[in-house]
């Protein structure tokens, strides 16, 4: 009886030991993670605060339009505040190095293109330029050619409206559609003009001396120079690709050995009968326009500058023969005249030749050309360009 008391005691016991280590408050084992409460909600009732603009970010924007704009020296300006104001070292770099290129660009009076302008602007010919020129100056040939025939087929008013019409029309749609499709570059086309006048003049001064007795003869021989000169420039232009200052100068020699020819017979022997006169006047064309061709090869001159030496010799003639005027009046000595209006000539064509030494040369020899890609990228805080190619 008292064993099986003592039983139960002890099995009462156990269940309660039990059941007081199982109870939540007991303490964890030791090395158990500590349970971390969650962070709270977000606020979302208050705003986040403003980004605070860095203080060269609108010089920036204001240099970079400038810069597009081609607005260099205030596009330079802008970006040199922007580089020295800007607190972010990239926003920084770029405005000084944009603020270069807008310095650069100034210095050498260079200008940023889009699209076509810059294909047209890179110093490339035009491609058009060549083939006006050669269309006009078939068009007007074509005009005399008319001329002639009416001469030559003793057409009354009708009929040499006719021929005129038609001539005309055949040279312009010649021209027009034969050169479609075809490179014309414009030396070729100077050359093309230029060989037309030089034709021109040696027929026109050979015709005497060669047995033009009619005005059929004297119309033929004109014309035939005209053409002969004409093809020979256009082959000449084709096969050497001149430009058209070089070819414009060729036009000059041709002029200024005209006038020295002529006037140097008078000088020298005033008394030489026509037909020398003239053999001796078309010889100096055609020796000045030789010279033109061996003097011209590498010439840098623009056609500008051509042009403007050629006006010069003339201006210059002029003003020698003036002077003649001025001096002698109406009985002024022959040979003194002579010399005065060849003086004035060469001096003319070197003054107008110095006068012109800083003109650009032509778009073929630019050595300091600018070329440069533009293409938009994005810098913390504002927008800029990267720039590629030669400056």
């Amino acid at each position: 009886m008292k064993l099986f008391r003592f039983a139960c005691f002890w099995v009462a016991v156990s269940l309660c030991t039990s059941v007081a280590i199982a109870q939540p408050g007991a303490t964890p084992a030791p090395g158990a993670p500590m349970p971390v409460a969650p962070p709270p909600p977000p606020d979302d009732s208050q705003p986040p605060p403003p980004p605070v603009e860095d203080p060269g970010a609108a010089p920036y924007r204001e240099g970079y339009a400038l810069l597009v704009a081609g607005d260099f020296a205030a596009a330079r300006d802008r970006l040199g505040l922007a580089a020295t104001t800007a607190t972010d070292p990239e926003l920084r770099g770029a405005a000084r190095e944009l603020a270069r290129l807008a310095d650069d660009y100034l210095a050498k009076q260079g200008r940023i293109l889009f699209g076509a302008a810059a294909a047209v602007a890179d110093g490339a010919e035009d491609p058009a330029d060549g083939r006006t020129s050669f269309i006009v100056t078939t068009t007007l040939a074509s005009i005399y050619g008319g001329v002639v025939l009416i001469d030559l087929a003793d057409a009354d008013v009708r009929g040499g409206a006719a021929i005129l019409l038609g001539a005309t029309g055949a040279g312009l749609a010649g021209s027009l559609f034969g050169s479609r499709g075809r490179h014309i570059s414009g030396g070729m086309a100077e050359g093309y003009s230029t060989g037309m006048l030089i034709g021109t003049a040696n027929g026109l001064l050979l015709a005497s001396p060669l047995g033009a007795d009619s005005t059929e003869a004297f119309q033929m021989s004109v014309f035939g120079g005209l053409v002969v000169g004409g093809v020979g420039g256009l082959v000449y232009g084709d096969a050497v690709q001149p430009t058209r200052g070089q070819m414009s100068f060729v036009g000059t020699m041709a002029t200024l050995g005209f006038a020295t020819a002529g006037l140097g017979m008078i000088i020298v022997s005033p008394d030489i009968d026509s037909d020398t006169v003239l053999y001796t006047m078309a010889a100096g064309i055609d020796a000045g326009a030789v010279a033109g061709l061996v003097l011209g090869k590498g010439l840098t001159w623009s056609s500008g500058r051509a042009r403007l030496a050629w006006l010069g010799a003339l201006v210059g003639g002029l003003g020698g023969f003036g002077t003649a005027v001025l001096i002698g009046g109406g009985d002024s000595d022959g040979r003194g005249g002579a010399a005065l209006t060849l003086a004035g000539t060469w001096g003319g064509f070197a003054l107008s030749t110095y006068l012109t030494r800083d003109m650009r040369p032509d778009r073929r020899y630019l050595t300091s050309r600018s070329s440069a890609m533009v293409t938009p990228i994005g810098v913390p805080h504002g927008a800029g360009i990267g720039v590629s190619g030669a400056f």
